[in-house]
């Protein structure tokens, strides 16, 4: 088990090349989209990370190819608990969790000392800083209550308006884009018109479809990509020489490490 400093902070020298990994907490390749969305995905990072941001894409082997439900959610925190601890040990200076859900994001806090960032949590407070009140769209019904339990424990619940779905399972997202899209701007208007000031995607394969500036153009209200928001909130962190308090995320009194391996 890493021990871990009273205030965890990073040794990240400004000159030297930021390392962040983009840690999916399931075995996403083993789904329809194969490993060739590993490197889409990495690709993608790269393209939005600042100069002298090296992009890291893992998976676990374990847990589900897509997180649709709470229950998904729990059973994805496993692997990333295993291997958190294993990434900073390999030079990781931040850990971004795959999922818009956050799943595990405390534990994997209490595990390293680096920053391990929450798409959702990262998404939700850059939307409460563009209006009064923002939106989620996200993938299907069966997460909108799993979102409402997540912003209001990241502190949100007053700056949310409300939650929709756009009714297509995460692994299809890519291959039905135009309709995606399409579906997003009629509820997405629908969700203006409720009070949001913004938008945010609230599924990170949303993010990687590539889809919010058009529908920002679409909409004219901001719209958070949480792939982009996650990746410079992690670089900003490294960069600040800041990480997630010790005091807040205390590490374990006992041993973890067998029960995860």
């Amino acid at each position: 088990m890493i021990a871990r400093p009273a205030f965890a902070r990073t040794n990240q020298d400004e000159e030297t090349e930021v390392h962040i990994t983009y840690f999916i907490p399931g075995p996403l390749s083993q789904g329809p989209l194969g490993f060739g969305e590993l490197d889409r995905r990495k690709a993608y990072l790269e393209k939005h990370a600042a100069p002298g941001t090296l992009i890291s894409v893992r998976e676990s082997t374990d847990g589900p190819p897509s997180i649709e439900s709470a229950a998904e959610e729990y059973l994805a925190v496993p692997g990333l608990l295993a291997s958190a601890p294993v990434l900073e040990s390999e030079g990781t200076n931040a850990i971004i969790v795959g999922c818009f859900g956050d799943p595990g994001l405390s534990a994997a806090r209490e595990l390293t000392g680096i920053p391990v960032v929450g798409p959702g949590q990262a998404s939700g407070h850059l939307a409460a800083q563009l209006g009064s009140r923002f939106g989620i769209v996200t993938v299907v019904d069966e997460v909108v209550p799993a979102i409402h339990r997540q912003m209001r424990g990241h502190g949100l619940e007053g700056f949310l308006s409300e939650v929709r779905a756009v009714d297509v399972p995460v692994l299809e997202l890519r291959q039905r884009r135009d309709e995606v899209l399409g579906t997003l701007e009629q509820v997405g208007r629908e969700v203006v018109g409720n009070g949001a000031d913004a938008l945010v995607l609230g599924c990170m394969t949303m993010g990687f479809v590539d889809v919010a500036r058009d529908l920002q153009s679409l909409l004219g209200v901001p719209v958070v990509n949480p792939v982009v928001a996650s990746l410079k909130l992690a670089e900003a962190m490294v960069s600040a020489g800041v990480a997630p308090s010790a005091r807040a995320y205390p590490t374990p009194r006992k041993q973890v490490d067998s029960v995860l391996t």
